[in-house]
């Protein structure tokens, strides 16, 4: 999605106007999920995508013409039938869209998603607040858009922003993306809650580890490599990671990181007894992922030895080991691949469901 934001910076750079598509609610099964963006240029060029096929041929239809007219538009689709094989709604499915015009004078809009970029670079955190027409289907009236900064500082806004503020479910009830129903307005608000999409904690930085890191950060991972070699815990062998750590020893390697349930634990050290050393300190964590490199042999043995320290069979299952998802990968890349893979997996399940209440469908 960083990427969205960065063309919508580029197109501002050069004054073109330009329309953003965001998926609002969903019935039945989509390709994408809630909150996923599409950006149309002036040209027909695009930028992203919202699941191909019919649908994002019918959006960019849309697009193009609130280009031509200076207008936003809320859409509703509806497929059934091959109409529905064509957009992967096998079942028949139903999704709602926010077509928003920009225009390349708006200022307030380009300060916003300025900010938001930066935000999404930063890997720093926010709360993106858009306004909706009344009803799916209506055209004209402006969007306009609130963005709060993890220090609660603001840009833009409208009017009745404090009810849409008050609004706001409790952090651990937020979702990527969702519609409020507030109070005071005659239609819904749509919040996007801005964070990173999961820290990754790599220990050891071989050549499984680089490999991991290298991935990790092409899907949106914030990536953190420990080692105890500050030969291989440097810029020049993990240019890909976030944040570099030179450990004193792996007895502590936990020790000054804060790991909360969006953390994902990776353990691929150079040995068997650093791999148990580092796993005993990562199963006393709420992280929503441990891995630890290993045969079934080698991995049977470290949990063995760990139950007999007093860990419990139900921590031991936690564990992702052998780590990875089996696609029988034998090189640090493949391995790599199959650890990404199970990672993501885990983070969609952790994320899921996308949904919005039933009143985005109209």
């Amino acid at each position: 999605m960083t990427a969205i934001w960065k063309a919508a910076a580029e197109q501002f750079e050069q004054v073109q106007d330009f329309v953003v598509a965001t998926i609002l609610g969903v019935r039945g099964s989509s390709p994408r999920h809630v909150g996923t963006r599409f950006l149309v240029k002036k040209d027909g060029g695009t930028v992203g995508t919202i699941g191909g096929g019919l649908f994002e041929s019918q959006v960019q239809e849309f697009a193009l013409h609130a280009l031509n007219t200076g207008t936003s538009h809320r859409a509703h689709f509806s497929f059934q039938g091959k109409d529905a094989q064509s957009v992967d709604m096998i079942c028949g499915g139903e999704a709602d869209v926010l077509i928003e015009f920009i225009s390349a004078d708006d200022i307030k809009k380009q300060e916003i998603f300025r900010k938001v970029l930066e935000i999404k670079k930063e890997r720093a955190s926010g709360y993106f607040f858009t306004t909706l027409q009344t009803n799916p289907g209506s055209t004209g009236g402006a969007i306009n858009h609130l963005l709060l900064d993890g220090a609660g500082k603001k840009w833009g806004g409208f009017s009745g922003e404090e009810s849409a503020l008050e609004a706001m479910p409790a952090q651990r009830l937020l979702k990527p993306a969702q519609l409020l129903d507030v109070s005071d307005l005659s239609s819904p608000v749509f919040l996007e809650w801005l964070h990173p999409t999961g820290t990754v904690y790599i220990f050891g930085a071989g050549h499984v580890g680089i490999c991991v890191a290298h991935l990790a950060a092409y899907v949106d991972f914030k990536v953190v490599v420990l080692d105890d070699r500050s030969e291989f815990a440097c810029i020049e062998k993990c240019p890909d990671a976030d944040e570099i750590i030179v450990l004193d020893d792996y007895e502590s390697a936990l020790s000054k990181l804060q790991i909360n349930e969006d953390c994902y634990l990776v353990i691929v050290t150079r040995g068997h007894a650093h791999d148990k050393t580092v796993l005993a300190q990562c199963l006393n964590t709420p992280a929503a992922y441990i891995g630890m490199i290993g045969s079934r042999r080698k991995t049977q043995l470290i949990f063995e030895l760990l139950m007999k320290q007093g860990f419990s069979r139900e921590s031991i299952e936690r564990v992702h080991a052998p780590i990875g998802l089996p696609i029988g990968g034998e090189t640090p890349q493949e391995i790599a691949v199959s650890i990404i893979a199970q990672m993501i997996q885990i983070r969609n399940k952790k994320d899921s469901p996308l949904t919005t209440k039933s009143v985005c469908m109209g």
